[in-house]
């Protein structure tokens, strides 16, 4: 477990990469502070010891008026520094927030799917969002120096008096402190099981506001239900959250005990050195102050570790988010420039060799010792029920997963060797839940800004796909912020968003998913030439769109079981065979109907 000081450390040093001023106000106000309280103990001490003087109506006056000065001063100073600070911590969030969305847009998609790290995401966002504890970090970093200097500075005066009244304080503060270091431990236990209940009511906000889940909310009565699962989550929170809390009152309510009895012995003591005349009223004076000084500093000091407690657990969390290695599994170095351009001359072989995957903590392999090997420019379909391994296997060839045995080669190169951002490049991937931002279209197809856009590379995109028209007309065209395309719109977008970025190796899940038969067909005659001097891996569950394809795997259970061109499984007569057959004669239903119904319209 990474310590409290190390937490505060890493704070602080953050502070300082954002605003130098809120580095430096975490240390300047103990002088301020500490020194402001020694001189309002110091002044009626003074006042007394003046009159018990006999000294000048008007010297007296001056002095004090002095002290008073100093002491407004002194405050202001201090207050100044940590007002920067509460007001200037909404900014270090910020700076926290943007590294964390760095950190999560680089690390290893295979990582954002490990239920580890989707825990230790969870309660990241939800430290986040919980943005004063930061502004308490950042406030409690002066006051805990301050309690050290306040407590080394009068507990050194009051031990010329009483080594006993220093001992107490002490021991107080021990006991207090080890009390919050058993909290402490149970907090961050307790508070790891946050994340959990955090990311059930976020997909409840989520599928709540969502207009598509909205539909079947409504059509089957669902409201209920949701709100029963949000209120479970909320009272499972609220249950850890009370543990926490309960434990932090028994220890204030034990302070409080160790407090009294301190006191109540400082006030005895100094009581009974004034009444056998060993202390002058200006020393008993000086000497009460000193000691509540103490107390109070003490006070401050366990209070605001007590505090910082869980932003500790909270920057923990951070530490260990922005600690995660972006890219395991990948070369630093990369096959360089020259390796690069050659591959990309030659074409794209993929090769699998004994490739299994088994997902973290599942008893069974989704894929097993496959075998593959896909040649530079071939067509290749890959075919499957729901659960066969496909996406698995496409995910694996984007590199977002590290087979759990075996390796892929590119043109004989393993995977591995290859830096990330190298691999990227040579793969366009049209996925079936692909996401358009809330930006230009232009943005969109191709991810550049307009000074750095191939229009031409974009235009052959955009007449391959069929989006072409719809693309030409928008009164901005290009420049037309994103808007609600229909399901096929979207499909082409995302198809010429595929061909725009002009990679060797091309793979298309369920490209036509959403495509009307006419506009699936049109597709199809564009495919080859679209398709021209790519390496392509094509995914489908139609069967009869996999037809145009040099070679057609169907998989089922992770294993590859057929192999072949759409006539040569056919005249198997296996596994494809009937699958083709029962959607052959589902589609000629479905268009027996359709004609029915047109010519009952007629």
């Amino acid at each position: 477990m990474i310590d409290w000081f190390s937490n505060i450390l890493f704070n602080t040093k953050a502070s300082k990469a954002w605003d130098p001023k809120l580095f430096y106000y975490q240390f300047l106000p103990v002088l301020p502070n500490v020194t402001a309280t020694y001189l309002g103990v110091l002044l009626p001490a003074e006042l007394v010891r003046g009159l018990e003087s006999h000294w000048d109506f008007r010297m007296l006056l001056i002095y004090i008026l002095i002290l008073s000065f100093c002491i407004c001063l002194l405050n202001i100073a201090d207050r100044g520094m940590q007002e920067y600070l509460y007001r200037n911590y909404p900014t270090l969030v910020m700076y926290y927030e943007k590294n964390c969305y760095r950190k999560i847009m680089n690390l290893n998609y295979g990582m954002l799917e490990d239920p580890s790290v989707s825990g230790l995401i969870g309660n990241t966002w939800n430290v986040l969002r919980n943005e004063f504890g930061f502004r308490n970090a950042l406030c409690a970093v002066p006051k805990i120096l301050s309690g050290m200097a306040g407590i080394l500075w009068y507990g050194s005066l009051i031990a010329q008096k009483s080594f006993l009244i220093l001992i107490l304080t002490v021991v107080n503060a021990l006991f207090a402190g080890l009390f919050m270091a058993l909290l402490r431990k149970k907090h961050q236990r307790l508070h790891e099981k946050v994340g959990t209940y955090s990311r059930k009511t976020s997909y409840i906000n989520r599928q709540a506001m969502d207009k598509q889940a909205g539909k079947d909310i409504r059509m089957y009565q669902m409201t209920g239900w949701f709100l029963k699962k949000y209120d479970r989550a909320l009272s499972d929170m609220d249950s850890i959250f009370r543990q926490i809390h309960n434990g932090y009152f028994l220890r204030s309510a034990g302070d409080a005990a160790l407090t009294l009895l301190t006191n109540g012995f400082t006030y005895f003591y100094l009581i009974s050195l004034l009444i056998k005349g060993e202390m002058t009223a200006s020393a008993f004076v000086l000497y009460i102050g000193l000691a509540g000084s103490l107390f109070n500093y003490s006070s401050l000091l366990m209070n605001e570790l007590l505090v910082l407690n869980p932003v500790c657990v909270s920057v923990t969390y951070i530490r260990q988010f922005l600690a995660l290695p972006e890219s395991p599994g990948w070369s630093e170095k990369g096959i360089g420039k020259e390796r690069m351009e050659k591959l990309k001359e030659q074409g794209v072989q993929v090769e699998l060799k004994n490739v299994s995957y088994s997902y973290p903590g599942a008893a069974k392999a989704v894929l097993s010792h496959l075998h593959l090997t896909i040649s530079p420019g071939e067509k290749l379909a890959l075919i499957g029920l729901n659960g066969a391994g496909k996406t698995t296997l496409v995910k694996l060839l984007c590199g977002f997963y590290r087979p759990t045995e075996g390796e892929i080669l590119l043109n004989g190169i393993p995977v591995s060797d290859f830096g990330r951002e190298e691999y990227y490049t040579l793969i366009a991937v049209l996925f079936q839940d692909s996401a358009l931002l809330p930006m230009t279209l232009d943005f969109n197809l191709t991810g550049k800004s307009p000074e750095h856009i191939d229009y031409n590379r974009l235009e052959k995109a955009l007449l391959l796909s069929g989006f072409h028209e719809k693309y030409h007309s928008l009164p901005r065209k290009g420049e037309t912020l994103l808007t609600d395309f229909s399901g096929g719109e979207k499909q082409k977008l995302l198809f010429a968003k595929t061909l725009y970025k002009d990679a060797p190796l091309m793979i298309l899940d369920e490209p036509a998913a959403a495509l009307d038969p006419i506009a699936e067909n049109e597709m199809y005659l564009k495919f080859d030439e679209a398709a021209k001097g790519r390496t392509c891996l094509y995914i489908s569950h139609r069967l009869s769109s996999t037809r145009f394809c040099d070679r057609i795997l169907l998989m089922e259970d992770g294993a590859i079981m057929e192999e072949g061109t759409h006539e040569e499984l056919i005249a198997r007569g296996d596994r494809y065979a009937r699958l083709f057959e029962v959607q052959s004669k589902y589609y000629k239903e479905q268009e027996a109907r359709r004609r029915k119904s047109a010519l009952m319209e007629q």
